[in-house]
């Protein structure tokens, strides 16, 4: 599990996804013109891929975020750290990553970044945690 520390770790943390994403945030708006792509999933296909145990989750929100609440078995990675922990993903599964906001920024960013190495079926939960809890799917608090 990684900790950023506070406001230092915030904008290590901006500088870092202005870097890999170019345009900054706007960019992940515009992933496509940039040659860089990602598919959503829906809640409904993430639960039934975590009961075949078919992939890989990824919570890219904050640690803090993560230990009040996630989706069970899921990895907690920050998008700024994201690249560096590619190698270290489980392979032949596909990775589905999320974050709280519905529109998929954080983890559109996380997907982008993970296809651009290499990553071939990577996806982003369409609505986020937040429609995970909404829908009354189960979470867990604490670590794994």
């Amino acid at each position: 599990m990684y900790v950023l520390g506070g406001l230092a770790g915030a904008l290590v943390g901006f500088l870092i996804l202005w870097i890999f994403i170019p345009g900054g945030a706007d960019a992940a708006h515009d992933h496509a013109a940039h040659g860089l792509t990602f598919e959503t999933v829906s809640i409904d296909e993430l639960k039934a891929m975590l009961e075949g145990n078919e992939v890989t989750v990824i919570d890219v929100r904050t640690a803090a975020a993560y230990l009040a609440s996630h989706i069970p078995g899921s990895l907690q990675i920050p998008v700024p750290l994201i690249e560096g922990e590619i190698p270290h993903l489980p392979k032949g599964k596909p990775i589905v990553t999320y974050c709280s906001c519905p529109a998929e920024e954080s983890s559109g960013q996380a997907a982008m970044i993970l296809a651009r190495g290499g990553v071939r079926q990577v996806f982003a939960l369409k609505g986020g945690f937040d429609e995970w809890v909404a829908r009354g799917f189960p979470t867990r608090a604490g670590r794994e």
